[in-house]
């Protein structure tokens, strides 16, 4: 029996859209959900004083990569564990939000197949003894490679492909390794608080990676039965979305599947280029058919991470929770580029990041930040800080943003205002988005 509840309420639906309530572990959360993606203990700070001081209403929930738990998790839980001489705790923030947020760890393991974190990977004590292995000689191949130059009898990326396949299809294959990375997993997940289990999936690149990625969510289910709620879960390329043979047999396992909660992660994925108008057609199916799988299905919910540009598009739609980084997960995809040391200001017209240079022109031209959130409303001098505090703002500010978003889709769903969100996006930055939202 599911530990998962999705409570429907005939009054918070409207057409393609509908606010649930999912209860989980006690706690009751109300959809769309944003929940950040924080990857130290400064965003995760951000993240609490912000509940603190705001008392939002769809910032209940958090997504913390299995790399970064020890930034992020493991002090604050080794903390709360402080008393004061009245046996309080003294970290009242975080224990609260314990008591009431919704904790997901992504074991994100798409990093044995992007290189931007490997050798994050081959020293983190949190990842399975496995994976390290793996990290470690995925570096050595790519450096033998890069130092054979022309003559190695491989490429790169054909080197990448087939280790990264091969590493999954042993996984497969082999029982005893496949019940270490799940336990290892597993345990990870819950000591830092995790409120369900999210599985050890592959990126789907292919047709037999998807099969490797059902294999291991029904695996998981089996291991944390009884102990804890699993998810399914798939991460794959936007790509993918086009290929219908993958998409069809992914959606009908959805279907069928006894999980009420699916998670999907496309890395990287903008479908407000201009340049993807098939993955946003492919991806307007899915939305449509996600929709009336929640609608139609008991105890159905889905959640996307690494949401990006799609984050307001997807929680207008079926997703009820929808999750990016506070910079729409950009950083590993550039995280060779040098930046500067002030943050991207969220512009919530545009939808869009700005650079301190061009808010500063933005803010010269009509003479004061144009948001209305409670952080820029108190922050009047907001560009003069240094950035360290302008940082700080700037990154409540987008909390502040996300959290108004969510609201206007709740409200819009409550309103029956079916336009909403359309015009929303017209007006913005996002227009090509308009496209996605199913009607």
């Amino acid at each position: 029996m599911s530990s998962l509840k999705v409570i429907h309420h005939h009054d918070r639906r409207c057409k393609y859209s509908e606010s649930v309530d999912l209860k989980i572990n006690n706690k009751t959360l109300v959809t769309p959900i944003f929940a950040p993606r924080l990857k130290n203990s400064n965003e995760l700070g951000l993240y609490l004083e912000t509940e603190s001081s705001y008392a939002p209403s769809y910032l209940s929930s958090y997504v913390v990569r299995l790399l970064d738990v020890g930034k992020t998790l493991h002090f604050r839980l080794k903390k709360i564990r402080q008393r004061t001489l009245l046996g309080e705790t003294i970290d009242p923030e975080f224990s609260s939000s314990l008591e009431k947020d919704l904790i997901l760890i992504d074991p994100a393991l798409e990093y044995l197949y992007y290189y931007a974190n490997m050798d994050r990977l081959v020293h983190s004590p949190y990842v399975s003894s496995m994976i390290r292995s793996y990290a470690n000689r995925f570096i050595k191949e790519r450096e033998k490679i890069k130092k054979a130059g022309k003559e190695s009898p491989i490429g790169a990326e054909e080197s990448r492909e087939s280790m990264h396949t091969n590493f999954w299809t042993c996984i497969y294959k082999m029982a005893n390794k496949r019940m270490k990375l799940i336990r290892d997993t597993f345990h990870v997940e819950l000591k830092y608080r995790a409120d369900m289990f999210i599985p050890p999936v592959p990126l789907v690149t292919s047709s037999h990676l998807l099969d490797v990625a059902i294999f291991m969510n029904e695996k998981s289910r089996a291991f944390a039965e009884g102990k804890v709620e699993c998810a399914d879960y798939f991460i794959l390329k936007p790509k993918i979305l086009t290929k219908e043979r993958i998409m069809a047999k992914m959606k009908r396992y959805i279907e069928s599947s006894p999980s009420p909660f699916t998670i999907l992660k496309f890395k990287g994925m903008n479908l407000n280029d201009e340049e993807r108008s098939l993955e946003r057609s492919a991806f307007k199916n899915l939305l449509t058919e996600l929709i009336f799988l929640s609608q139609h299905v008991e105890n159905k919910a889905f959640a996307i991470f690494e949401s990006g540009n799609q984050t307001f598009v997807g929680a207008l739609s079926s997703f009820a929770i929808v999750s990016t980084s506070f910079s729409l997960d950009r950083e590993d995809r550039h995280h060779k580029k040098k930046r500067g040391p002030y943050a991207n200001w969220y512009d919530p017209a545009s939808m869009t990041f700005r650079n301190k240079e061009t808010l500063s022109v933005i803010v010269e031209n009509i003479g004061n930040i144009p948001c209305h959130c409670p952080v820029c409303t108190n922050s009047p001098s907001l560009l003069t800080n240094g950035y360290i505090e302008y940082n700080r703002k700037t990154k409540k500010h987008y909390l502040c943003c996300r959290e108004h978003e969510m609201n206007e889709i709740f409200t819009a769903i409550k309103s029956q205002n079916a336009l909403m969100g359309f015009n929303k996006l017209q007006r913005s930055s996002l227009k090509n988005l308009v496209d996605v939202i199913p009607r």
